[in-house]
């Protein structure tokens, strides 16, 4: 007698299970997307908002080193100065102000000054700043650090509408802390033989 084929009958069936549906990653990559999209916009958005706050504001850097601008320019002496320097003869105003490490005086002659009276004057003011502010300690480098720079100016009046271009008398006095003094007659030119050619072309 045959013996029965074992393999034949030894056979189980594969149950075939049901198919698990493969998740859509629709929704991942949408969201993944906004969030590369919505970094960038959100960086851009704050630098403009940031920047419209303070598009009023200068910006300000650090110039100087803790060993620059010493000794330093106290408020007493600027006032002192003002006063000194409004009892000088022909002065009609004085303006200062100490800007980015650097001291500006303005003196307004009166309208009828010459040019010699707006030269004293100037002279008189260079005095004045360096008795109270010796340009050697204030307004010249040391090998410890950067000092302060003075401008004075000295004129007659300021050109507009009432007062013109021709009697104008202007003076200035320029010393930086890495430079010498310096005395430019604003209102006359360096060079009057460059400047009649130019006017004759």
């Amino acid at each position: 007698m045959a013996e029965p084929n074992k393999t034949s009958g030894s056979r189980k069936r594969k149950v075939r299970t049901p198919r698990q549906p493969k998740q859509k990653q629709g929704h991942l990559l949408v969201w993944i997307t906004l969030i590369i999209i919505a970094i960038p916009c959100v960086i851009v958005g704050y630098v403009l908002l940031t920047s419209m706050e303070e598009q009023n504001q200068p910006v300000v850097g650090v110039r100087f080193d803790s060993g620059d601008l010493n000794p330093k320019i106290e408020q007493s002496q600027l006032d002192q100065i003002q006063q000194e320097l409004s009892g000088i003869g022909g002065v009609e105003a004085v303006t200062e102000n100490l800007k980015s490490a650097t001291l500006r005086i303005h003196l307004n002659m009166a309208d009828d000054a010459g040019r010699d009276t707006v030269e004293a004057a100037l002279n008189q003011a260079r005095d004045v700043v360096n008795s109270i502010l010796p340009f050697d300690t204030y307004f010249t480098n040391t090998e410890n650090g950067k000092n302060y720079d003075v401008e004075i100016d000295c004129y007659n009046w300021i050109v507009d509408d009432s007062h013109p271009a021709d009697g104008q008398i202007y003076f200035k006095l320029t010393k930086t802390g890495a430079g010498s003094e310096v005395v430019d007659v604003i209102t006359e030119a360096k060079d009057p033989d460059l400047v009649s050619e130019i006017v004759r072309e």
